[in-house]
C-alpha cells in the first residue's frame, strides 16, 4: 500500500476573542499585598513582563495556592484595562500575574481579586466547554511573529481551556495541549496556578535569550467584563499584534517533543430482531480496534502528527435532516484528529463582511466518507446487503510549523482502504462488490509573513488519487483531482484596513462517463437546455476551472464606521468536491456592506447596525442573486442581547431549480429574523427567536425556536432547545419527463408541486461534571418532519414563474392508492403520452440519543464509556399529526451501540 506521510503544516496559534488588555510590569515582595509594588517598566500600550527562573533546588507544588517562597520574589503584572463593557477603562477588579520557568515548564500564578467573592461565577463543566464562567488566560506568542499565539485558560473550579490563535485575530478552539492547572476560591477572590510544558509551545532553542509576545486576560462573568494586560480596544482589529513583551527566559534546552497516544476500543452493536433477517446482520455484533496517535517534533519549528487506524466512536452522530434539494447537506467536522489544526488548511476566502459564498477547498469529512458506490449503480438487484457505512482510514498524518523567518507550512496526507460490500440476490447467490476504491488525499498550505505580520503571501495545493482499476466505479468516480492556488492579505493604516485576495485553479480527471456526470452535476448543469455558453461534451476526460475573490475591508478604527467590498467569481468548470465542499460554480458576484458600531453607547453596553447589498450573475448573464439586508445587534447593560435581520430579494432567476431545465424567475420576497437572549449568568436563562418569510406568489416560512438553560447546581447544566417550522412552497421540484409534445422548445415536461412542510425538532442536553477531569454528557434529539404535496403542475414558460396545474389548467391527474403513485395525462385526450411518478408525501420521525462518560485519568490519557441509540421510521401520509408521529418514534425498535475506549499518553 502506498501510504501518505510527509506533512508540513502551518503553526497557527490562538488567543481568546475577548481576552487581553493592559498592564505594566512591577516587582514586589508579596504576591497578595499589592500595596508593596515598587517598579513599573514599559508603558500601558507596550507593557513588559519579566519571567523568573527557578533555581535548581527550587520546585513548585501545583495546588492552586501560590504558597512557595519563590512566588514572593517573582515579578507581577497588574493594572488590567477593559475591552468591554467600558472600552479603555481600568478593570473593576485587581488581577496579578506572575511567571516562573525551568528548562521544562512555565509556571503561571494568577491572583484574581474580587470585592464580592460570593458573586464569582464558578461552574464545573467539561474541559473546553463553553458554559458561562469567570476565567483567566495567559497567551504566548513564542514565535514572536505578532500573528500566532498559544492560549491557556482556567476557571475558578479548575476547568481548563486551550486555544490557538492564528492570523492575529482568528481562533482554533479545537487545539488541545497537554498541561495542568489548579484553582481555589479564597476570601479575597480566587487563585490559579498553571504548569505548561515548554514542549507544548513552539520556539527556537538556538536563541540564548527568548523574546516572546505575551498577554494576560480576565473575564468577570457577572458584569460581562473582559480585561487585558496589554490593551485591546473593541475598535481595534489586532490581537496578537497588540501583545506585550516577555523577557527573562534564556538558556533553554531543546524540549523533547514526542507524544505517543495508543488506544484500544471495544464495541457492541445491538440491532432490532426485524433487521436480523439479513444474513449480514447479527442481533449482537461485536468489534474491537487498536490504533494510536503520534506527535513528534521533527525540528524546533516542525511537528509531525500521525494517526493509525483511528477510532471516532465517541463522536456525536450527525443530526437527522430532510433534504429536498439537489445539493448535499454540509455537516461540520467532529473527529478530533481532523479538527485540531484544520484552520491551517483554510483557503479561498478573503476578509469581508459579506460574500456570495465561495467553494470550500478542504472539507476533511471527504476522508473516510460513506462509500459512493452501490449495487444499484452496478445494475445488481440485491435482496440483502452489508453496508459498511464509512470508508476505513488506514493512516493519516500532518506536519505543521512556522520557521523563524516567517514561513508557515502545513501538509496533510491520508490513505483510505478499498471498501467492499457483501450482498445476496433473490436467488440466493452471494457476491462482493467494491463500493469505494483505495484513495490517497493530500493537502498542502504555506504562508510567508512580511511587514511585522501585517502582510502575507500564501499558497495552497491538494490532490486526490483513486485506485479505480476498472469496473463500474470508473463511470461514477473521478480517478484524480488537483487544485492549486495563491492568496494574500495586507493590513495597513494601523491594521484598520485590509486588502485580501485569492485565486485557484482546479482540474478533475476520469473516464468520459465520469466527466460527463461531473458536467451534469447540480454544481454546474452543463446540460441546462437554455444556456448560451454551456453544453455537454461527452468526449472530455478532464474538466478544469478557476475561482477568485478579492476584497477591501475597513475592519477597525475610532470613527465607528466599518465597510467592505468584495468581488467573487467561480468559472463553470471549477470543482472541489473530491476533497472540498461546493454547491455551485458558474457565477460572478459583487457584495458591499456598511457597519456602524458604538462600543460605549449611553444606555446600552454595545450597539451595531449594518446594511448590505449583494448581486450575482451566472456566466450567461442571468441575475441569480439580488438582495438587500439591514440588521442590528444590541447588548444591554443587564447582559441581555437582541438582534434582527431583514432581507429583501428583488428580481432574480434560478438556473438550478429545474434540474438542468430552463431558468425560472423567482418571486420577490422579504424575510425577517430576530433573536433575544437573556443574561446567561442567571440560574435560568433563555433565548427565543423567529424567522418569517413571505413572497409575492404566496409562499411563506414560519419558523420559531427557543432554548432554556437550567443550572440546578454548579456542576449540572440542562438545556432544552425546541424548534417548529411550518412552511409552504409552490415551486417544489418533483420530476422531469421527456415529451416532444411538451409546450416548450426543449421536449421536456418539468413537474412541480405545492408542498406544505412541518418540522418539529428538540435538542435536550444534560451535562453532569464530577471533577475538572470527569464528566457525563447526554444528548437526545427527537425529530419529526412531514411533507404534503398538492397542485401538481407543469412549468409552462421559461424565464417566468408560470405553471399549469394538472386537472385544472391542463390534462388530468389521478392517484393509485394501491401503488402509491400518480398518473398524469398532460393533454387529456391529446397525443401526449401519460406518465407516472411515486407519491412524494412523507412523514419521517427519528430520535437520536448519546451518552458519553469521559475521564481524563492522567493528563492526556482518557477513558470513554459511550452509549448511542437510534430509532427511526417513516410513513407516506404527508399530514402532520404530533400525537401519532411522537408515538411512532418510540414504537420504532432501537439500535444501540455500546463503546469502551481507553487511551494512554506517553510524553513530556
Amino acid at each position: 500500500m502506498k501510504y501518505l506521510f510527509t506533512i508540513l503544516a502551518i503553526a497557527f496559534l490562538w488567543a481568546n476573542a475577548d481576552l487581553f488588555a493592559q498592564n505594566s510590569y512591577q516587582k514586589k515582595g508579596d504576591s497578595i499585598n499589592v500595596e508593596t509594588q515598587k517598579t513599573n517598566l514599559g508603558t500601558v500600550e507596550n507593557p513588559l513582563m519579566q519571567a523568573e527562573r527557578l533555581a535548581q533546588e527550587e520546585s513548585i507544588r501545583l495546588d492552586g495556592w501560590l504558597s512557595e517562597v519563590v512566588w514572593k520574589r517573582a515579578a507581577i503584572a497588574t493594572q488590567f484595562t477593559q475591552n468591554r463593557p467600558v472600552d479603555g477603562a481600568p478593570s473593576t477588579q485587581k488581577t496579578q500575574v506572575q511567571l516562573l520557568y525551568t528548562d521544562a515548564y512555565i509556571y503561571v500564578g494568577i491572583t484574581a481579586y474580587d470585592s464580592a467573592p460570593d458573586s464569582i461565577k464558578a461552574p464545573l463543566f467539561r474541559r473546553d466547554g463553553g458554559e458561562t464562567s469567570d476565567w483567566v488566560f495567559v497567551s504566548f506568542d513564542s514565535y514572536n511573529d505578532r500573528r500566532t499565539a498559544f492560549t491557556f485558560g482556567i476557571n475558578p473550579r479548575g476547568v481548563q481551556r486551550d486555544i490557538l490563535m492564528y492570523d492575529d485575530t482568528e481562533e482554533d478552539l479545537s487545539w488541545d495541549a497537554v498541561w495542568e492547572g489548579k484553582a481555589n476560591i479564597k476570601e479575597y477572590g480566587w487563585v490559579a496556578e498553571l504548569k505548561i510544558p515548554l514542549s507544548q509551545l513552539r520556539f527556537s532553542s538556538r536563541e540564548a535569550k527568548q523574546v516572546w509576545g505575551v498577554n494576560f486576560a480576565r473575564e468577570i462573568s457577572r458584569n460581562g467584563e473582559t480585561s487585558f494586560w496589554a490593551p485591546v480596544s473593541q475598535n481595534d482589529n489586532g490581537m496578537v499584534s497588540r501583545f506585550g513583551r516577555l523577557e527573562g527566559i534564556q538558556d533553554l534546552d531543546e524540549p523533547r517533543r514526542l507524544e505517543v497516544i495508543p488506544y484500544v476500543s471495544a464495541e457492541l452493536t445491538r440491532v432490532p430482531n426485524s433487521e436480523t433477517e439479513s444474513p449480514y446482520i447479527s442481533r449482537n455484533a461485536t468489534s474491537s480496534r487498536v490504533g494510536g496517535d503520534i506527535k513528534y517534533g521533527l525540528t524546533s519549528n516542525l511537528t509531525l502528527t500521525a494517526t493509525i487506524n483511528p477510532d471516532f466512536g465517541q463522536v456525536e452522530a450527525d443530526p437527522a435532516v430532510i433534504n429536498l434539494t439537489a445539493n448535499e447537506n454540509y455537516f461540520s467536522e467532529k473527529r478530533p484528529f481532523f479538527l485540531e489544526g484544520n484552520d491551517i488548511f483554510q483557503f479561498g476566502n478573503t476578509r469581508t463582511f459579506s460574500r456570495f459564498g465561495n467553494p470550500i477547498t478542504f472539507y476533511s469529512r471527504r476522508i473516510g466518507r460513506a462509500p459512493q458506490g452501490s449495487p444499484g449503480d452496478a445494475d445488481i438487484d440485491t435482496e440483502y446487503e452489508d453496508d459498511p457505512g464509512f470508508t476505513t482510514i488506514a493512516a493519516a498524518a500532518k506536519v505543521s510549523g512556522k520557521t523563524q523567518d516567517g514561513w508557515s507550512i502545513g501538509f496533510l496526507d491520508a490513505y483510505t482502504l478499498d471498501e467492499k460490500l457483501n450482498y445476496r440476490v433473490e436467488s440466493g447467490e452471494e457476491g462482493t462488490l467494491r463500493v469505494e476504491p483505495a484513495s490517497n488525499y493530500m493537502v498542502a498550505r504555506t504562508k510567508k509573513d512580511f511587514n511585522d505580520g501585517n502582510t502575507y503571501l500564501g499558497g495552497f495545493g491538494s490532490a486526490v488519487h483513486r485506485s479505480l482499476n476498472g469496473g463500474y466505479l470508473e463511470d461514477y468516480l473521478r480517478s484524480s483531482a488537483y487544485l492549486g492556488g495563491v492568496d494574500f492579505e495586507h493590513n495597513f493604516l494601523n491594521r484598520n484596513w485590509v486588502a485580501s485576495g485569492t485565486v485557484s485553479y482546479s482540474t478533475i480527471n476520469g473516464s468520459r462517463k465520469a466527466i460527463e456526470r461531473a458536467q451534469e452535476s447540480s454544481v454546474r448543469y452543463y446540460n441546462r437546455v437554455d444556456s448560451k455558453g454551456l453544453s455537454i461534451d461527452s468526449t472530455l476526460t478532464n474538466l478544469s476551472g478557476f475561482a477568485t475573490e478579492i476584497s477591501i475591508q475597513k475592519q477597525g478604527g475610532d470613527d465607528h464606521w466599518l465597510t467592505s467590498l468584495t468581488y467573487s467569481e467561480v468559472s463553470p468548470g471549477y470543482e472541489t468536491n473530491d476533497i472540498g465542499f461546493q454547491n455551485r460554480a458558474d457565477y460572478r458576484s459583487v457584495n458591499a456592506g456598511l457597519v456602524y458600531r458604538e462600543t460605549d453607547p449611553k444606555r446600552l453596553q454595545y450597539f451595531e447596525h449594518w446594511f448590505f447589498k449583494g448581486t450575482a450573475w451566472n456566466y450567461d448573464g442571468d441575475m441569480i442573486s439580488n438582495w438587500y439586508n439591514i440588521g442590528a445587534f444590541v447588548r444591554f447593560k443587564n447582559l441581555w442581547t437582541f438582534n434582527y435581520n431583514s432581507n429583501y430579494n428583488g428580481y432574480r432567476v434560478s438556473d438550478r431549480i429545474t434540474r438542468g431545465g430552463p431558468i425560472m424567475e423567482q418571486a420577490k420576497h422579504i424575510n425577517f429574523n430576530t433573536n433575544i437572549n437573556s443574561n446567561p449568568n442567571k440560574l435560568i436563562s433563555f433565548n427565543i427567536g423567529t424567522y418569517q418569510r413571505r413572497d409575492a406568489a404566496g409562499e411563506f416560512d414560519n419558523d420559531i425556536w427557543a432554548g432554556i438553560t437550567f443550572l440546578p447546581s454548579s456542576n449540572i447544566q440542562i438545556t432544552v432547545s425546541p424548534e417548529f417550522v411550518y412552511q409552504k412552497d409552490i415551486d417544489q421540484y418533483v420530476t422531469t419527463e421527456d415529451d416532444d409534445l411538451a409546450d416548450n422548445p426543449y421536449g421536456q415536461r418539468y413537474v412541480f408541486a405545492d408542498i406544505k412542510q412541518h418540522t418539529l425538532v428538540t435538542s435536550i442536553r444534560l451535562n453532569w461534571t464530577f471533577s475538572p477531569t470527569m464528566s457525563l454528557q447526554t444528548y437526545v434529539r427527537p425529530f419529526i418532519a412531514s411533507g404534503s404535496y398538492t397542485n401538481f403542475k407543469e412549468f409552462n414558460e421559461p424565464g417566468t414563474y408560470n405553471f399549469d396545474v394538472y386537472g385544472k389548467d391542463k390534462g388530468s391527474i389521478s392517484r393509485s392508492d394501491e401503488d402509491e403513485e400518480y398518473t398524469v395525462d398532460p393533454d387529456g385526450n391529446g397525443q401526449a403520452p401519460a406518465f407516472t411518478f411515486d407519491d412524494p408525501d412523507f412523514n419521517f420521525r427519528s430520535i437520536q440519543g448519546n451518552a458519553v462518560f469521559r475521564w481524563e485519568y492522567m493528563p492526556g490519557s482518557t477513558l470513554y464509556l459511550v452509549w448511542q441509540q437510534q430509532r427511526s421510521g417513516s410513513i407516506s401520509r404527508g399530514n402532520f399529526d404530533l400525537g401519532r408521529d411522537f408515538d411512532g418514534i418510540f414504537n420504532a425498535k432501537p439500535t444501540n451501540v455500546f463503546l469502551v475506549k481507553l487511551s494512554y499518553w506517553f510524553g513530556s
